[in-house]
């Protein structure tokens, strides 16, 4: 094989590493979660074969910080760790929460890891060694392609915030904010504030939280015709439209101030007079369309990645706001900014219903009603709306949907919030909230969720849903389910001995030890619940989940627990939205005979 080689030990593996470095005399060094497992690893095998690991470009070993946020520094190569980098300034915007590479790289490049049951080296059979080695090249091509994609994002956040690039792809969204406000306050002959000391920060934790954003109690049902508004960056928008800041901050009411009410009892005030962080942000904004009309017009790689590097530090400027390590804190105008949204929002929705439309949702920055006349008229209410509306807030057709399903809360009948679906006029489907883009339901419960709401808006009613559901259960019951479908992975957050209580993953993860397997901090754990046969006589029902949680490749087909996966997964990943149209799955009738759902 053309991308494998041999050495006789890992010390003269490692050896041929540390000169394959040095001798390509590389720039950047991607990896993805390499600050935390790959470069420590590394490092500390290399130490344990007596090898220094010498990779810098003056002979020095990668510099390991201690504490919390661990990063490792090389002298003269920029270290990129694209976990860190995606994390902070994209997982907001992906569907995957787990963030594993395998996840990432699906989503963003179309491309997936190969398939690979881990086990000790020693076990590994003579014929499983190419797909091994074709496993690992696969990562690393994977990560490979994720640097090219992010790329040029991590150059235009080095160039816009003025920070080298080993600090812009690890630092938080409140740090470009701050360091963008550092490097461009000569623009407005101003003198940096200082950072706040530990009992600054102490004192500002302690303050507590302020109310938030506005959501419309939705009432669970099934919506035909309706159409999205939502705001145009809505809390950066509050914030140059009413001018809210720490230098506009005012203790008192003076002549030509604005006056925000936070509650009932509680007014606070800023200056008119425009202050340095909302004319910045204001520029921001202005920039970032800019270049979205310019890449619309000319799409290349660069052009978007400013474009989406001046919309994080828009999006993320109410946020520092309120952030209680930020020199330019201000509690006063984050929760102005809140209360100003909930404002608007409110007036839009008073004004949409006062033009004679439903509204059923509304959410933050967004509101959806019925349509009950023609596109033509919904636009020009919402130029209307736009001419009402001060400074730069300005509203925008998000879209028009056929039909849509909001939910109720689980144990409580009434609506979810931030949970519902929706299709376009196109077929589009679009989910928010629901199990199907959460990492701790099994293969089974996301696809069968996702077809179940799928089949519901597509035919505008719940029959073909029913059928569908009946016969997964069946499938379930007669053990037909692969047992691929059915791993659960939850990923590991800290280290395995400062977990207090046994639950499934920790086990599982102290098995992976035990067996030789490398489990660290987000290592995501895969388990399969299996059946009890030997079920516990004193209690007279299966152990606990803990107890039944078995690495994937020790279980048979078949083994899995029907009861637990139909109870614990397939039933809470649909009753709610089955309970839209008073069907309750936990018990179908058939005919007058009430059945288990494990009957089927």
């Amino acid at each position: 094989l053309d991308f494998v080689e041999c050495y006789k030990d890992e010390a003269e593996m490692l050896e041929a590493f540390v000169d394959y470095i040095q001798k390509e005399n590389i720039d950047v060094l991607a990896g993805y979660f390499s600050d935390n497992f790959d470069l420590p690893y590394l490092r500390a095998r290399a130490e344990k074969n007596g090898i220094k690991l010498s990779i810098g470009l003056d002979g020095s070993q990668p510099k390991l910080s201690k504490g919390n946020a661990i990063s490792a520094r090389i002298d003269g190569i920029v270290h990129i760790d694209l976990f860190k980098f995606i994390k902070t300034n994209y997982s907001q915007y992906l569907q995957s929460e787990t963030l594993s590479l395998n996840e990432v790289a699906s989503e963003l490049i179309g491309e997936k890891k190969l398939e690979w049951k881990h086990k000790h080296s020693s076990k590994i059979e003579k014929d499983e060694w190419i797909k091994y080695f074709e496993y690992n090249l696969q990562d690393s091509v994977l990560v490979y392609k994720l640097m090219e994609k992010s790329w040029p994002d991590i150059m235009e956040f080095s160039k816009i915030i003025r920070e080298p690039l080993f600090n812009v792809s690890r630092e938080s969204m409140s740090v470009h904010v701050e360091n963008y406000i550092i490097h461009n306050l000569e623009k407005f002959d101003e003198i940096a504030e200082k950072r706040p000391l530990n009992d600054e920060i102490l004192k500002r934790r302690m303050l507590g939280k302020y109310e938030g954003a506005f959501v419309f109690q939705p009432q669970p049902g099934l919506y035909e015709d309706i159409a999205f508004f939502d705001f145009t960056s809505m809390y950066s928008s509050v914030i140059v439209t009413y001018n809210l800041s720490l230098s506009t901050f005012l203790e008192k009411k003076e002549i030509n101030s604005t006056e925000v009410f936070l509650s009932e009892n509680h007014k606070v005030y800023f200056a008119k007079e425009k202050g340095f962080f909302p004319v910045m942000l204001e520029e921001i904004i202005k920039k970032r369309k800019q270049y979205k009309k310019e890449y619309k017009e000319n799409q290349n790689a660069i052009l978007k990645a400013r474009s989406n590097a001046f919309k994080l530090l828009a999006n993320a400027s109410y946020g520092y706001l309120g952030f209680f390590g930020a020199r330019y804190y201000c509690r006063e105008a984050a929760a102005s900014t809140a209360a100003l949204a909930r404002k608007s929002i409110l007036e839009a929705i008073e004004k949409i219903k006062k033009k004679g439309y439903k509204v059923i949702y509304s959410d933050t920055d967004s509101i959806a009603f019925l349509v009950n006349k023609t596109q033509k008229k919904i636009i020009e209410m919402l130029k209307e709306l736009n001419s009402e509306l001060p400074g730069i807030m300005e509203l925008d057709l998000e879209g028009f949907y056929k039909r849509g399903i909001w939910v109720s809360k689980r144990t409580t009948t009434e609506g979810a919030k931030k949970k519902y679906a929706l299709i376009d006029e196109d077929g589009k489907i679009k989910v928010r909230g629901f199990e199907t883009v959460r990492r701790d339901w099994c293969r089974l419960a996301k696809k069968v969720q996702n077809e179940i709401i799928s089949l519901i808006l597509k035919n505008g009613n719940e029959k073909k849903a029913l059928e569908y559901f009946n016969e997964i259960v069946k499938k379930v019951n007669k053990k037909e389910i692969e047992n691929d479908d059915l791993i659960i992975k939850t990923q590991l957050k800290k280290e395995i001995s400062s977990y207090a209580a046994s639950i499934p993953h920790v086990v599982v993860a102290k098995r992976m030890l035990e067996a030789g397997l490398p489990v660290r901090i987000g290592t995501l754990i895969e388990y399969i619940v299996v059946e009890d046969k030997q079920k516990n006589m004193k209690r007279g029902k299966p152990g606990l989940v803990r107890e039944r949680a078995e690495l994937p490749d020790r279980v048979a087909q078949g083994e899995y627990d029907v009861e637990y996966y139909l109870n614990n997964q397939l039933i809470p990943a649909v009753e709610n939205i089955f309970e839209v149209f008073n069907v309750d799955v936990k018990s179908l009738k058939d005919g007058k005979t009430q059945k288990k759902i494990s009957e089927f």
